[in-house]
């Protein structure tokens, strides 16, 4: 994840270093990964000095949201404020405020290894009904799915209607069949609500079509295509539905709007 343009400015938002530490109570013993949310510590934790700068997932998670980390946070070398014999190390963050894009990955795999994809559906050939519990109707309007494994792999689906609990629906019918141990990307639609982080970095985004899993507020912006032949550039269902890919990346731009620290001050908890 990286932060892209600030629609104000027009540029790059710059870094700027603030003490960081990447636990809520304990000096940080947990890698931290460039490209992690960041968020400020809450102004009712003041146990351990809460003037700090943390990994954005910890509790409250995406509240106070300031920026994302440049740097990656070793095992050791991690201090609290309060530390008796060290103090707070200082970590390149670049800050994001309400007008500030960020573009993440919905990525195959997180810097840790963990798989980022989703599995477990069903479509028959010459099928349009991608069988799988989406939760939510009509969530996926508007979403894609990129088929990475199975006989249907590497064929990308525009997603035009999805069933609670039931199913999402391709615009166009699966070519091949597609069975449950086959993994897939699901693409978010371009304007979403919420999206799902990477559990274990924050660095990039899940795939996971069940909707009510989508637990990270965004206001998405758009979502990009890039591969080879293919310059980056918006996914349009009039030109990329149905494609056969070769070793396609896709994004998403959003802000983080009101879950923003800098725009609405710093939550109590």
């Amino acid at each position: 994840m990286k932060v892209w343009r600030d629609l104000i400015g027009g540029g790059r938002p710059s870094p700027i270093e603030l003490p960081y530490n990447g636990d809520l109570a304990v000096d940080s013993v947990t890698k931290r990964y460039k490209g992690s949310v960041v968020k400020r510590m809450d102004f009712d934790d003041p146990d351990h000095g809460d003037g700090f700068a943390t990994y954005g997932l910890l509790a409250t998670a995406m509240e106070n949201v300031i920026g994302i980390l440049e740097e990656d946070q070793g095992l050791t070398g991690n201090y609290l404020p309060d530390d008796t014999t060290y103090g707070v190390q200082v970590r390149k963050i670049t800050p994001c405020f309400p007008s500030t894009i960020v573009l993440a990955e919905y990525a195959r795999i997180g810097p840790d290894g963990t798989a980022l994809t989703d599995t477990g559906a069903t479509c028959t050939a010459g099928s349009a009904t991608f069988t799988i519990d989406t939760d939510t109707a009509d969530e996926w309007i508007g979403g894609w799915v990129y088929m990475l494994t199975g006989s249907e792999a590497g064929r990308l689906h525009s997603l035009t209607d999805s069933a609670a609990n039931a199913s999402a629906t391709f615009a166009t019918a699966a070519n091949k069949a597609i069975a449950s141990a086959d993994t897939f990307l699901a693409i978010g639609k371009a304007m979403c609500r919420e999206v799902l982080f990477d559990a274990n970095t924050a660095t990039a985004l899940t795939s996971e079509i069940a909707y009510d899993l989508h637990v990270h507020r965004v206001t998405g912006l758009m979502h990009y295509i890039e591969d080879i032949g293919i310059p980056f550039q918006p996914l349009d269902r009039n030109k990329h539905d149905n494609l056969m890919l070769k070793n396609p990346k896709f994004h998403h731009a959003f802000t983080f709007g009101a879950l923003s620290g800098w725009a609405n001050g710093f939550a109590a908890s």
